[in-house]
């Protein structure tokens, strides 16, 4: 695996992976529309992946036939801000999109319409379908607002029939190894090899053969990056709801982060990966490695 590609993998997603394909790509579309769409209707895939000037990058993103933009993220937290996330996303995919000097002219600059879509497989107990808006943020007070957007929540956690992945066989599919993982987990087995049997488990059943055949060790990074960054995040959220003076409490954050580190190197996770999911250098984990013989 070249070192590039080593380094962008745990940035990435496997939902953001799994979905960068047109084939799934349609279908998952066609069971959000309530139709079918054939090969024949131009796809094309514009997720924001970042550039000199801007670094919005969201999980997947296409237009279709060109009269759809369609942004699409997974979460397994939700989050009350994606309403004003989507507005930063679909500004910023016009801007790339469209030629300034036309805003200017008196011809009107036609536009697919957006939608927004959220896929949330997380453990909080959420309705199958519900809405975001971005004016439930707004400071209103009952005055006349001049701006709309709404964000679609689909609960996609596996375990019962839910209709879009009755509807969805890639989403189906998905939301089947992701809980897959989440139950080896519970039953104690060691996550990497959680991972591991989730992935034999659905080869051997023809859910996402192919993708996991192609991507194994690559999806064996992600989750397991992602389930670390996961318990990093929900770690920095506990401290921030302890109390005590600002002293103590900023000890009692190196000690968490120290004792997080080391666990991730008992486990003997990249060096790579536990200093971004820490944030601190290499060579201070190195360092606290070292001085407890881990290295």
């Amino acid at each position: 695996m070249i070192e590039g590609h080593k380094a962008r993998q745990y940035q990435d997603t496997v939902f953001r992976l799994y979905f960068s394909d047109t084939m799934r790509l349609r279908e998952l579309a066609g069971a959000l529309h309530g139709r079918t769409y054939t090969s024949e209707e131009q796809m094309e895939i514009v997720t924001l992946d970042g550039t000199f000037l801007s670094q919005l990058k969201n999980d997947i993103s296409f237009i279709l036939a060109g009269r759809h933009l369609v942004f699409m993220e997974h979460q397994s937290t939700p989050n009350e801000n994606m309403p004003l996330r989507c507005l930063y996303y679909v500004c910023e995919q016009f801007r790339r999109k469209i030629d300034a000097k036309l805003l200017y002219q008196n011809r009107k600059v036609m536009l697919p319409v957006p939608e927004f879509h959220v896929f949330y497989t997380g453990v909080k107990v959420l309705p199958e379908e519900s809405v975001m808006r971005l004016s439930d943020a707004f400071c209103a007070d009952g005055m006349d607002l001049n701006l709309e957007l709404k964000v679609s929540i689909h609960n996609v956690v596996y375990g019962e029939q839910k209709q879009l992945l009755i509807q969805s066989r890639a989403l189906h599919d998905y939301s089947f190894f992701i809980n897959a993982v989440k139950r080896n987990i519970a039953a104690g087995i060691p996550r990497v090899e959680a991972i591991r049997s989730a992935i034999r488990y659905c080869k051997e059943h023809e859910i996402m053969r192919l993708f996991l055949e192609q991507h194994e060790r690559e999806v064996i990074d992600m989750v397991d990056f992602e389930w670390n960054q996961e318990l990093f995040e929900e770690a920095k959220f506990e401290e921030g709801l302890e109390q005590g003076r600002e002293e103590g409490l900023e000890q009692g954050r190196e000690e968490g982060k120290s004792a997080m580190i080391l666990g991730m190197l008992r486990e003997k996770m990249p060096l790579e990966m536990i200093a971004k999911i820490s944030e601190l250098s290499l060579d201070k984990v190195r360092e606290l490695g070292r001085m407890h013989s881990l290295l």
